[in-house]
């Protein structure tokens, strides 16, 4: 089941001493601000991306249904900041403004989250060696235990990343297009899990294999539209990755944010769910709908609106 909430969206929401340095087009980025009204301009340009999530989950007999409301503010193409909203059993939502600080280079530089209450309730530091990843750290201020500090090596077409205090690594590895194709992570030398991904030619992902903690082999469909999130996501395309758990299948993010087409369908072991997407008059996309009922133990929805600049 929880593979399935993948599928839908895995967000929700990125070398230097004696090695080659990859393609610095992958971990840099900047822009100007701007922004705008939508209309039905053929013009892809973002001004916000909306994603609302309803998930409900029976465990252990009792009812678990979560909220979540997500505005990306987006600016020439890259985000900006954004809100995220969260409500539980249809309680009162908590609400949390995220910010994003940039160096000169347009790097970003951290991430942080602050409450209703003004208080930072949690923050990503990243830090940059020779224009490249070396260290990201996260501080969850309420609870220590969910800290993290990840540190980096790049050998040729390799980062490895180790977490400190613990003997979690990970091995991605990337083609001669800069795009990941295998995540494999160990617990010393055990393998635990590894997820291998194939694109087509045209830039769409193909599928995505995963063996270990996770056995799953996806297959990718797209629409023959512009996705709008690819140049807004390739923006820091390493970091969005390089700071995910180990054991977070990556295909489903890529199929959402980083493909050339719309996602609006995928085969999971033989199973196929298509999405609802809406385009306005321009044929470019204003919406998509995910939805899917399993009876009374999980239900999920995703709804996402595009708004456009004009």
């Amino acid at each position: 089941m929880k593979k399935l909430v993948l599928i839908a969206f895995a967000l929700s929401l990125v070398t230097a001493c004696n090695t080659e340095p990859l393609d610095p087009e992958l971990t840099s980025g900047g822009g100007d601000t701007g922004g705008g009204s939508g209309s039905e301009s053929a013009d892809l340009m973002l001004s916000s991306y909306e994603l609302d999530t309803d998930l409900f989950v029976s465990f252990l007999g009792l009812p678990i249904e979560t909220t979540t409301n997500s505005l990306f503010n987006i600016s020439n193409n890259i985000v900006v900041g954004g809100t995220n909203q969260i409500s539980a059993n249809q309680g009162p939502f908590e609400t949390e403004n995220q910010s994003i600080t940039r160096n000169s280079s347009g790097q970003i530089i951290s991430f942080s989250s602050v409450n209703a209450q003004g208080t930072t309730t949690n923050e990503t530091l990243v830090t940059y060696t020779n224009g490249v990843i070396s260290q990201i750290s996260y501080d969850y201020y309420e609870n220590d235990e969910d800290d993290y500090v990840y540190n980096f090596t790049y050998d040729g077409n390799t980062i490895t990343r180790t977490e400190e205090n613990t003997t979690i690594s990970t091995v991605f590895t990337v083609d001669s297009a800069d795009r990941i194709i295998k995540k494999e992570s160990f617990d010393g030398d055990f393998v635990l899990q590894t997820e291998t991904i194939a694109y087509t030619a045209n830039g769409n992902i193909s599928s995505s294999t995963t063996t270990g903690e996770i056995e799953s082999n996806t297959t990718y469909q797209f629409d023959d539209q512009e996705n709008p999130l690819k140049v807004v996501f390739e923006d820091n395309y390493l970091l969005q990755f390089l700071e995910d758990d180990y054991s977070e299948e990556l295909g489903p993010q890529i199929a959402q944010f980083l493909s050339t087409n719309n996602w609006n369908a995928a085969n999971f072991n033989g199973s196929t769910f298509t999405f609802d997407l809406d385009y306005n008059t321009a044929g470019r996309i204003s919406s998509r709908v995910i939805a899917y009922d399993f009876g009374p133990e999980f239900a999920f929805e995703f709804n996402e609106r595009f708004n456009y600049v004009n």
